[in-house]
């Protein structure tokens, strides 16, 4: 995290003092190289170090920000659109080094991993940064010392794994779930939301209204993001993606119809914007997050970091894609789509459900190394919710949602 933010900083000061367009590219080359350590390093942490009755909502929080981030963004550029002098476009590329600077600011008081330090055999530290992020009675119960015998005793002492391992019998199962969840993010038009969404408001004739709309949007989604983090963790990652892929085909069909009649009434309109912001809400608080905690789990001890890295990094090249491409389908010169756009991104959304339902198994309030036995099981997708682990790491997780729930009700008798 220390390196990600030196490269952000760095490539915000390359754009803010460019006087040139190679070196504003530049600059800008290694803020998306921040961006992608970011959402390979941020989601694993968070994977290791959350209790799994709370991984979802941990990991989840990644979609959130950068939600938020969009709509910070949106009003930024509305506001320093207005400005005629350099100031405008400076503050606006500069504005990205601000959170580099919160999050070294942070940094020495984040305690390292304790997976990652048991890997290294450093038992006492792993411990002791153990008892610093569980709760009081996680520590007097015993349960750090026990998840600790948990982790010394499962793969995470195993030397790490080479990159082909990604993709030999044991592996490939976990490797191409969390490709798969993290391409079907991208091509159900999370970056057409994101990015084009003032763009898409003006190729329908809704010009004047195009930054207000976008900031709706935004600011929808932000809410919605903050309803999913608890919505994995309560009603499982197979429900919420599944019904948040066929939800996101209804509104993406929506758009398409009522946005390409031919001679579309004030009611086919606010339908279509309406839909759009539906739409967008759906993506982050469903399939937007649960691309980045399924790759996060999904992967092995010996293989967790290669699988988010090859799974972020998949995630970056199709995001591409859909970015260069979007300008052609959207308007002219190329395809000339407008609104019917809505239909590709719907195909690939219920191309999603169907996923989801015969090969995305449930990983909710399981330990990572309870998740190893799952997969060793080779059970189909839609059994996976029945699934027991017999070992130490099922054993730690339900001891710790055991803990919550006695919390929760001595909160509930205090009251």
């Amino acid at each position: 995290m220390m390196v990600t933010c030196l490269v952000q900083i760095i490539g915000a000061v390359i754009q803010v003092t460019s006087h040139s367009s190679a070196q504003f590219i530049v600059g800008r080359i290694l803020i998306y190289l921040a961006v992608g350590l970011v959402e390979n390093v941020v989601p694993t942490y968070e994977s290791e170090i959350c209790p799994a009755p709370l991984r979802g909502f941990c990991v989840g929080s990644i979609q959130l920000f950068l939600t938020f981030g969009s709509l910070i963004a949106g009003i930024a550029n509305q506001y320093l659109s207005k400005y005629s002098s350099d100031a405008g476009w400076m503050i606006a590329t500069g504005v990205q080094g601000v959170p580099a600077v919160i999050i070294l600011a942070g940094l020495p008081f984040t305690p390292n991993s304790p997976r990652w330090l048991i890997s290294k055999g450093r038992r006492s530290e792993a411990l002791k940064a153990l008892q610093r992020i569980r709760n009081k009675q996680a520590n007097d119960s015993g349960l750090c010392e026990l998840e600790i015998f948990a982790l010394e005793s499962s793969d995470n002492n195993s030397e790490k794994a080479p990159w082909s391992a990604l993709f030999n019998s044991a592996n490939r199962r976990r490797t191409s779930i969390a490709l798969a969840i993290m391409a079907l993010q991208q091509l159900t038009g999370v970056t057409f939301s994101s990015s084009y969404g003032p763009t898409f408001y003006k190729k329908v004739g809704l010009g004047d209204m195009a930054f207000t709309y976008a900031a709706i949007n935004n600011g929808v989604s932000v809410v919605t993001a903050m309803i999913g983090m608890i919505l994995f963790d309560t009603f499982g990652r197979r429900d919420v993606t599944f019904h948040g892929c066929w939800l996101q085909t209804v509104f993406l069909c929506l758009i398409g119809g009522l946005g390409s009649k031919p001679h579309r009434t004030t009611g086919d309109t606010n339908g279509m914007v309406a839909s759009f912001i539906l739409y967008a809400a759906v993506l982050h608080a469903t399939l937007g997050p649960s691309a980045y905690i399924t790759a996060a789990e999904v992967g092995t001890a010996t293989l967790r970091e290669k699988t988010m890295a090859i799974a972020t990094a998949f995630n970056v090249v199709v995001g591409f894609v859909v970015v260069y491409t979007t300008p052609y389908l959207l308007s002219t010169p190329g395809a000339n789509l407008g609104a019917k756009l809505g239909y590709i991104w719907a195909g690939f959304a219920g191309v999603g459900a169907i996923w989801v339902w015969f090969f995305m198994p449930e990983l909710k309030g399981r330990g990572l190394e309870e998740i190893d036995e799952l997969f060793a099981a080779k059970l189909p997708a839609w059994r996976s919710k029945k699934f027991v682990g017999s070992g130490l790491g099922g054993a730690v997780a339900n001891s710790k949602e055991d803990v919550m729930q006695k919390e929760q009700v001595e909160e509930v008798e205090k009251v």
